[in-house]
This record gives C-alpha cells, sequence and structure tokens, in this order.
C-alpha cells in the first residue's frame, strides 16, 4: 500500500529519458543496418547475376563460333568429289592450327568407320566409336548439334568436349551419305571465359550438363583428388534462377543460367561475406555513433539514477547480510512505493526463513537423538552375556571350533556396531552384521532355525543406514521362531524396487501375529510404540530414522497371519555405490 510522501517509481524513471533516447537511438541504428545491409545484398545479387549472364552470353558465342566450323566441315564433306580426301584434311588441318581450342576434327559413316580424320586413329574401333556417346546421341538426334563432355580424346588419353552432328557426305551429282562430324574441343576457350571474371574475391564459375554432370570446373584438380567438394545436390534442386545457401560452413549466392544451343547450365557462385565485405566499415562506423550516443544519454540521465538506485542500493546490503547469516535487519528501505513494498516483502520472507531454520533445528535434534538412541542401544548386555556363557560352556566340553565360530561372529558383530563416524554403509556390510548375529543366535539355539540370505551382486555396493535389519532379525527369533515346534526358517532377501528404490525383505515361518497387534506396530499414537526388540531398538524407531534419513517415502511395511509368519520390507533409496566403511581386522 502506498503511503504519503513515497514517490511511485514510474513517476522518477518518468524523468529518465536518456534511456529511452538511447533505445530509440540503438533501433534507429539497427533498422538503418538492416536496410543497407539488404541494399548492399541486393546490389551483390544483381552485379554477380549480370557477370554469369555476361560469361553465358561469351559462351554462347563461343558455341556459335564452333558451329559455323562445323558448318565449314559440312561444306567440305559436301564437295567430296571436287576435291581430294587430302585437300579436306590440309583444309581441316589448317583450321585446327590456327586455333588453340581445337583438337581435332573426323567424320564417320553410320557404323562408326572413319572416313576422314585430321589425325590418324589406328586404334578407333568402329563398334566403340559407334556406341560411344557422343555418336549415339548425333545418330539419333535427327540433325541436332550435341555437346558431349567431359571424356576422352579419340587421340589421346586428354579429357575433351564434343561436337557431333549428322552431315551430309557427297555432293549433288550423287546421293549423299549420311555421316557423323566430330569436333573435339579443349577446355582452353572456356577455361579463359569463366576466370576472366570474379564473382567475389574467391568466387568461380563452373558448368554442368543436362543430366548434372561437371562439364568444367576451374577446381576439377582438387575435385578429382577428393580436396573438395561441390554443392551439386543444391543445384540440382534449383534447375534455373538464383538462391541463398550453406555449404561447408560458408554461406554462399548460387546463380543458376542455361546456355543456348548446348542443353548446358553455368552456375556462378559467390561467397556471402566477401559480397557483404563493404558492410564492415559501415557498422563500424554506426557503432561507433551509437556507442557515443548511449553514453551520452547515460551521462545525462546519472544524476536520475542515484536517486532511483539508491534505496535499492541499501536494499542490496541487507541480503548480503542475510546471506553471511546476520537476520537482524529491522529497518525497511525507503526509496518508492515498489521498493519500500518489496523491503517489506523482504522483511517477511527473512521471518519465514528463521521459522523454518528453527524447524530445520528442531528436525535435525530428534534425528540425532534417534541415531544417539540407536547407537547406545546397539549392544544388549543380556545377548552378550548369553554369547559369552555359551562361548564357555562350549570350551568347558572341548568345542573349539564352536568357540571359534561363535567369537568371530561376535568381534564381526561388534565391528560394524561400534563403528564410529559411519552411520552409512554398503548393504553388503549390513547383512554381514546379520549374518553373525544369526550365527551366534542359530548355535545359541542348538540349530532351532535356519537362515538364507540373497544379495544381488549388483547391489553389495548399494548405501543404507546401519543397524536397520538386525533389529527386525532378532524380533523374528525372539516374537516369531522361538515359540515353533518345528525348525524355523528366517529368509532375508534385497531386490530393485521401482522408481529408484531397494526393498529388503525379512521374512519368517514363525506364529505370526494377529491384525490388531500388526495395525498398532508402527502407530506412534500407539501404546505399543515404546515396545522394542530384542536389543532395545524399537520397530518405530527404524522406521523414523529411515524416514528422517530418506524421506517420508521410504520405511518399514509389516505383512503377518497368525501361525503363518511375518514378513517386513524395507524401501530405501537406490544410491549411487560406496566402498566399504568397516575396517577388517
Amino acid at each position: 500500500m502506498k503511503r504519503s510522501g513515497e514517490v511511485s517509481i514510474r513517476t522518477l524513471m518518468a524523468a529518465s529519458m536518456a534511456s529511452l533516447i538511447s533505445v530509440f537511438i540503438l533501433i534507429v541504428g539497427a533498422l538503418l543496418s538492416i536496410f543497407v545491409s539488404g541494399a548492399i545484398e541486393s546490389n551483390a545479387m544483381e552485379s554477380t547475376s549480370e557477370i554469369v549472364t555476361q560469361v553465358n552470353n561469351n559462351l554462347s558465342t563461343y558455341i556459335s563460333d564452333i558451329i559455323d566450323v562445323s558448318d565449314y566441315a559440312r561444306e567440305l564433306a559436301r564437295t567430296t568429289s571436287n576435291l581430294a580426301a587430302d585437300e579436306i584434311k590440309m583444309r581441316l588441318e589448317a583450321l585446327i592450327n590456327s586455333r588453340d581450342d581445337l583438337v581435332g576434327i573426323a567424320a564417320f559413316d553410320m557404323d562408326g568407320r572413319t572416313i576422314i580424320s585430321t589425325s590418324p586413329l589406328p586404334d578407333a574401333d568402329p563398334e566403340d566409336i559407334a556406341s560411344s556417346q557422343w555418336f549415339r546421341r548425333a545418330k539419333d538426334g535427327e540433325g541436332d548439334i550435341f555437346f558431349t563432355g567431359p571424356h576422352r580424346s579419340l587421340e589421346s588419353e586428354d579429357f575433351v568436349i564434343s561436337y557431333s552432328t549428322i552431315i551430309s557426305y557427297g555432293d549433288i551429282n550423287r546421293a549423299a551419305s549420311p555421316a557423323i562430324l566430330l569436333i573435339e574441343l579443349n577446355f582452353n576457350a572456356i577455361a579463359e571465359l569463366s576466370e576472366s571474371v570474379h564473382l567475389s574475391r574467391t568466387g568461380y564459375i563452373y558448368i554442368i550438363s543436362n543430366d548434372g554432370d561437371i562439364v568444367y570446373h576451374p577446381k576439377e584438380l582438387q575435385l578429382s583428388e577428393g580436396t573438395l567438394e561441390e554443392d551439386l545436390g543444391s543445384v540440382a534442386e534449383h534447375i534455373y534462377g538464383s538462391y541463398f545457401s550453406s555449404f561447408e560452413g560458408r554461406d554462399r549466392l548460387t546463380i543458376i543460367q542455361t546456355v543456348e544451343q548446348t542443353r548446358w547450365r553455368i552456375v556462378g557462385v559467390a561467397f556471402m561475406d566477401e559480397l557483404l565485405e563493404p558492410l564492415k566499415p559501415f557498422r563500424i562506423t554506426l557503432a561507433l555513433i551509437l556507442v557515443a550516443s548511449v553514453v551520452a544519454a547515460t551521462l545525462l540521465s546519472n544524476s536520475i539514477s542515484k536517486r532511483i538506485t539508491k534505496p535499492l542500493r541499501k536494499l542490496e546490503m541487507d541480503m548480503r547480510k542475510v546471506q553471511d547469516g546476520d537476520f537482524s535487519i529491522t529497518e525497511t528501505s525507503g526509496g518508492s512505493a515498489e521498493v519500500a513494498s518489496l523491503s517489506q516483502s523482504f522483511q517477511i520472507m527473512i521471518r519465514r526463513i528463521e521459522d523454518l531454520m528453527e524447524e530445520v533445528r528442531k528436525t535435525e535434534a530428534v534425528k540425532r537423538q534417534r541415531e544417539l538412541d540407536a547407537l547406545q542401544a546397539k549392544i544388549n548386555p543380556h545377548f552378550l552375556y548369553n554369547t559369552l556363557d555359551s562361548v564357555v560352556w562350549m570350551a568347558e566340553t572341548g568345542n573349539s571350533q564352536g568357540v571359534v565360530k561363535m567369537v568371530t561372529a561376535l568381534a564381526s558383530l561388534f565391528r560394524i556396531s561400534i563403528a564410529k563416524g559411519h552411520d552409512t554403509i554398503t548393504l553388503k556390510e549390513e547383512l554381514a552384521h546379520v549374518e553373525s548375529y544369526l550365527d551366534i543366535q542359530s548355535m545359541r539355539y542348538k540349530d532351532k532355525f535356519r537362515f538364507e540370505i540373497d544379495l544381488p551382486k549388483e547391489l553389495e555396493n548399494a548405501p543404507t543406514i546401519k543397524l536397520i535389519i538386525q533389529p527386525i532379525v532378532e524380533n523374528s527369533i525372539y516374537h516369531g521362531i522361538k515359540y515353533l515346534q518345528d525348525e524355523g526358517l528366517i529368509r532375508i532377501s534385497a531386490r530393485e524396487g521401482e522408481d529408484g528404490t531397494i526393498v529388503i525383505a525379512v521374512s519368517d515361518n514363525g506364529v505370526g501375529m494377529t491384525p490388531d497387534v500388526l495395525s498398532t506396530l508402527l502407530d506412534k499414537s500407539s501404546e505399543r510404540k515404546h515396545i522394542t526388540d530384542g536389543n532395545g531398538i524399537g520397530i518405530i524407531n527404524i522406521d523414523e530414522r529411515i524416514k528422517l534419513s530418506y524421506g517420508e517415502r521410504y520405511g518399514l511395511s509389516i505383512a503377518s497371519e497368525p501361525d503363518e509368519g511375518t514378513t517386513v520390507e524395507i524401501t530405501i533409496p537406490h544410491l549411487p555405490p560406496i566402498q566399504p566403511v568397516v575396517m577388517k581386522s
């Protein structure tokens, strides 16, 4: 509730317009940066597209030039009756010698036999030629022109691009015969066209066929060696146009255009970090302007912020005192209504923390008292007297093995019982303590009962508070098996329960108990809550120790039927394994 004399923090913040101005400046700067970035990006795309278009036009011009060469060879083929074959070959060789991009020119009949060639083809098998892709495409293309590549040259092992088409071989005085014209091209002209432009500092242009195979790539050597990969997958998804993608950790702009007459596609790749490099000086300048503006706004609002933050600093100091354990904070912080309300809530929280700490102290005191009760009641003098009496009796009768066995079991029993400073031991040690106790009792009662202990290996090092099983076993002997006429059986087993628990079951075939008696065993309000087992540790005591140590969901559960026996289940959490803590003698 707002009191008189207190000023709203919202009113104080109205005077701090510098903060709003700073936010406004940052927003304007961000919008300006976005606008300029978009403009530079758009210009980069446009200029890159124009470069790819220019290369495409130059490549189309070059293709047209190759077609002119084809037309020249076609006319020579039609005049074979007027020109000797050597004359035609000489003219074709002169054409090849005048250009460094032409590798060879040849003509073949429809069965693949050589008609004429600028270079000897001694190893040219007509069947191999007829089955070549360039031959089949020209033969089945019904007069269309075809560019195929790359493939090995007929004259050497070098890779070339081939131009093939159907021509008429003969003159007007006789029927023309169809033939396949082949012009082999190297990559010199295409390389010059592609490498003469720069899309970005490291950008490049390459050419792929209609089938998606690379026809030319400036980094062909790296591709063949496997040190470089090309993003052909995204190119296959984008038949034409431009798109942005990321490949091998770099953002790139890819522009795809179709080369006329060849069914090829020219692909331009430019890297965005290089295209947008002009943004760096702009952003640095803009950042400096923004920083200067924010600093000015901060200095302007400094005096106002002092007034706003003074009570908050006082509240912070009070919180630090509480953090250091000093709860003697009685004065609330001044300032705005919101800060005063927060200070009052902080005072209430301090009082609540003190109350909770007091409850924790009381709970810990009860827990420690329970533990002290358990430690004080570890050794039952009556049990010790009877055990030593049995040792004396066996010694007098010469039963030295029995004496050794009983004394050894008694020593093992005491070793765990008096292991100070270790209230948590392994489940294996706890059951070893129980086994020692059962060994002693079975000898004292002259094998009136037998026992079984089943502990899975994976649970041997699971931690548990000690002395929670032996008192229950002692109850089974004194209140269940002791009154049997037949041999008794005590079975102890451990297993993994549900939801990360361990369940330890202690069962006997003793006389059992009635439902009325059973219902009072774990009832703290019952008159039987002070009834203890043979060594003075009560059933309720054990249940409370488990709950205090692990929580309310853990503890004891008892099932029993008259003349059928009793089963006590102990539920504890399945915690990470620990190392054995009891020293061996």
